[in-house]
């Protein structure tokens, strides 16, 4: 029953991705995907130190090991900071769908990675699936890609790269909060920890391209901060405390694979919102994606 829970939980972490590719990539467009990144955090600290303050009654947990704060750093920075940074620009080059797509590898270097470290076991089946999300994604990456003039496959491609260094990125920063999540640290106390660490980065990262203050003003845009601003609650802090919830109560193999079908859950927006022809072989090839994904808990 509790590791049912946890992949309900995963499941609605997929939900929030789903928005969130919509909500960026929009905001993206219009002030650029680092500035998206850096904003998001700005906005989404105070709300998750409420969030701290509601549930446990201080702003910040006292008495941390030092290990597990250390992995939390550290994954904060890979995930808020580096990994979303590589992710908002393919977001912007390569598109929601098809970012999200390539993003569904989570489950493979997350599979590999909690072996390495955790000792989790693979069997031949779940390696099966590892082959068969690989193929699915370069079955998505390239099915509506055939007729692109150079120039615009050079454009893809970047996005391509951009997006798989953010999913590894991602899959890093997964294992070390799944790591971090011993029994006396809350899920929301990890996420707090993550997302003052990530904006740290982004923050210096900012400073480093002179930006600082660029960014904060470029959201005179007020469509562009009503994107972010629902994006950062919707995301790094409802996703992601729900997401540190899974973690603790099912593998994180499960969990990093549960919430990777948001390219399923974007397949009826891009038809019917942005009017965009989905190619048969999109279809099928998100659907051998997932599956390829799903052998990696089910067996």
């Amino acid at each position: 029953m509790i590791a049912i829970t946890g992949q309900l939980l995963a499941l609605a972490t997929a939900a929030c991705w789903a928005h969130n590719s919509i909500m960026y990539s929009s905001a993206g467009k219009r002030v650029g995907s680092n500035t998206v990144a850096h904003i998001r955090l700005w906005i989404a600290l105070p709300a998750i130190l409420l969030l701290h303050l509601l549930f446990l009654g201080n702003l910040f947990p006292p008495g941390l090991s030092l290990k597990p704060l250390l992995n939390l750093i550290i994954s904060g920075v890979l995930g808020f900071c580096i990994a979303d940074l590589f992710i908002f620009q393919a977001l912007v080059k390569l598109g929601p769908r098809e970012t999200l797509v390539i993003l569904t590898l989570s489950p493979i270097f997350s599979a590999l990675f909690s072996w390495f470290t955790l000792k989790e076991q693979l069997s031949l089946l779940q390696i099966s699936g590892i082959l068969a999300t690989i193929a699915g994604v370069i079955w998505v990456t390239f099915a509506d890609n055939r007729e692109l003039k150079k120039k615009k496959q050079i454009y893809s491609f970047l996005g391509l790269a951009f997006a798989l260094l953010g999913t590894l990125s991602q899959a890093v920063a997964m294992v070390l909060a799944k790591a971090a999540l011993v029994p006396e640290m809350h899920p929301v106390s990890a996420n707090l920890i993550r997302i003052a660490s990530g904006l740290m980065g982004l923050i210096l990262f900012s400073i480093l391209r002179g930006t600082f203050f660029t960014d904060f003003k470029k959201m005179r845009d007020r469509k562009a901060l009503l994107y972010i601003s629902t994006g950062s609650l919707v995301g790094p802090v409802l996703g992601i405390v729900v997401m540190m919830y899974a973690l603790s109560l099912a593998p994180v193999g499960i969990v990093t694979a549960l919430s990777q079908i948001s390219p399923i859950l974007l397949l009826p927006f891009e038809r019917y919102v942005y009017k965009k022809v989905v190619p048969l072989g999109a279809i099928f090839g998100t659907l051998l994606a997932l599956g390829g994904s799903a052998l990696l808990f089910i067996f």
